[in-house]
């Protein structure tokens, strides 16, 4: 059984996790198996920080992570949580991998984070 790391700690083993789909928040739902039930897990995924002040950005990292993950799981990809970090929201943060593969990797992620932090203030 999975127990949700404190706020301040991290759970550093790879999780396998089931995508449950991304908000504008900068958060995406993940399924985790803990005993006989799963426990969804809301997880800031390293590389994908929030846009609060650029609702444009936000609804476009929420369709990127959302388009990438989804293609994911209909490869019968294996999605895990690593370094599962508890923030003082309740949502989580963690290096999410693909086939081993950083999620933070993904070129047009990248490309999105560039353009926020070139964006004029």
């Amino acid at each position: 059984m999975l127990a949700a790391p404190a706020a301040g700690t991290a759970q550093n083993a790879g999780i396998e996790a089931r995508f449950r789909g991304c908000e504008a928040a900068g958060w995406c739902r993940f399924a985790v198996e803990a005993g006989h039930t799963d426990a969804i897990y809301r997880v800031r995924p390293d590389g994908a920080r929030p846009f609060p002040d650029d609702p444009a950005l936000a609804v476009a990292l929420r369709d990127r992570l959302n388009a990438l993950l989804s293609s994911m799981i209909h490869q019968h990809k294996r999605i895990e949580l690593h370094d599962l970090r508890a923030l003082e929201d309740g949502t989580f943060e963690a290096s999410v991998t693909v086939n081993g593969v950083g999620l933070a990797q993904d070129p047009a992620l990248a490309q999105l984070m560039g353009w926020h932090d070139r964006a004029p203030r």
